[in-house]
This record gives structure tokens, C-alpha cells and sequence, in this order.
């Protein structure tokens, strides 16, 4: 019997990319094992991923003048099918199927939206399925936009019932202080109603990611 029936796992941009920004095939052929693994062994597995402008922009370049939305979009629209391709390939060398979920804000919001989203998870999950979610930036308008993916990784593990939320980063922790402080630690645990860990948490983003360690504590 696995300790945790149902999981949420997120990986972030920075997890999933090299330091010139395009994918890592390692990294993800290496977190797609692990997940089929725990797939195999009868815990329910949910993949939050981002990575999808990361493909584009290794297939693409967007011309000069293009806006930064319309460029992002772009962007994503071509390397979320790319990005899908890879996770198709990495998991039906372990027998496995994975089907892309794409979500808005909205849909998190409208009671039919919701409903049909979560009927279509449970569904997914009885059989031999990994959901792949990612927000749908090529119809998200900026005001109803996710923070980032960890936003939308916390309300997937809600809608869903999760047992747990893993949230995967290019860092080891949550620190003390900034990672190049002396006696810079990582905290180990956080009580919900502890507000002193706020001090520990830089407020900058991810290199190439819209997040950061503050919306992981949200």
C-alpha cells in the first residue's frame, strides 16, 4: 500500500531547462522514471508542468517587434506540442499514456468549468494515465493569468484531493537566508500559522520561470 495514495507533483521551468533556457532531456527523461515508478507502484500520479516556451524557443525564433505576450504565446502554442511529444515518448517506454491538460484561471472559478475538469482527472486516474497540466497562455488574458504553475499545481492537489503537493526546484530548499549568506540553512519544516518563515523568503523571480520561492508558500 503506497503512503500517499494520490500526488501532485510540479516542475518548474528552471528544473526542466539548461542554463540557456532551452529543455534538459536528462532532467525530464529522469522525473518522467520516477513518476512511472511510483505510477507502477499504485499511487495516482498528476505532473504540473511548465516548459512549454522553453520548446518553443528551441524550434522558433519570434521575429523583431513582437509584443511580449503575443511572443510568449507564440511561443507556448509551438512548444506545448513539443513538450507533449517528449513526455508521450519517455512514458510509453514504461507502458504508460499521458494525456495533456490544459487550464485558464476560469476554470477554476465557473462551476460547470470546474466540475467538468474534475470529473475528466478522476476519469484519467483510473487508468493507466499521467495528467500533464499546464496553463493555456495561448488564451490566458493577463488579468486572470495563474501567478505561475504553482499556483495552479495547488489548486489541481485541491480540486483532485491529493495526499500531496511536491513542488520540484533548482534549489535545495526553503533557506535561512539568501544562499550565499554564511549560515544560510534550509528549513526542514513550517507550521501553517508560523509567519516568521516570510523573513526567509526572497521576494525575486526564477531565472526563466514567472515564480519563485514566494509563490511555492502561498
Amino acid at each position: 500500500m503506497p503512503a500517499f495514495r494520490k500526488v501532485v507533483v510540479k516542475v518548474g521551468t528552471n528544473v526542466l531547462a539548461r542554463e540557456d533556457g532551452l529543455l534538459d532531456f536528462t532532467s525530464i527523461s529522469h522525473l518522467v522514471d520516477q513518476i512511472a515508478a511510483l505510477k507502477q507502484a499504485g499511487t495516482e500520479m498528476i505532473l504540473v508542468s511548465s516548459g512549454a516556451v522553453g520548446a518553443g524557443r528551441s524550434l522558433f525564433e519570434a521575429p523583431e517587434g513582437m509584443s511580449k505576450v503575443v511572443r510568449r504565446q507564440v511561443l507556448s502554442a509551438i512548444g506545448q506540442v513539443r513538450l507533449m511529444e517528449i513526455y508521450r515518448q519517455l512514458f510509453a517506454n514504461h507502458g504508460l499514456f499521458c494525456a495533456q491538460v490544459l487550464a485558464t484561471k476560469a476554470d477554476f472559478q465557473g462551476h460547470t468549468h470546474y466540475n467538468n475538469m474534475k470529473n475528466c482527472f478522476f476519469a484519467l486516474l483510473r487508468d493507466k494515465v499521467v495528467p500533464i497540466v499546464n496553463e493555456n497562455d495561448v488564451v490566458s488574458v493577463s488579468e486572470l493569468m495563474f501567478t505561475d504553475n504553482d499556483e495552479l499545481a495547488g489548486l489541481v492537489a485541491a480540486m483532485t484531493n491529493a495526499d500531496a503537493l511536491i513542488i520540484l526546484s533548482s534549489v535545495d530548499g526553503l533557506l535561512s537566508a539568501p544562499p550565499g549568506e554564511p549560515g544560510s540553512k534550509v528549513i526542514h519544516e513550517i507550521a501553517c500559522d508560523d509567519k516568521q518563515w516570510l523573513k526567509a523568503i526572497a521576494p525575486s523571480r526564477s531565472s526563466f520561470g514567472r515564480g519563485g520561492m514566494h509563490t511555492k508558500f502561498r
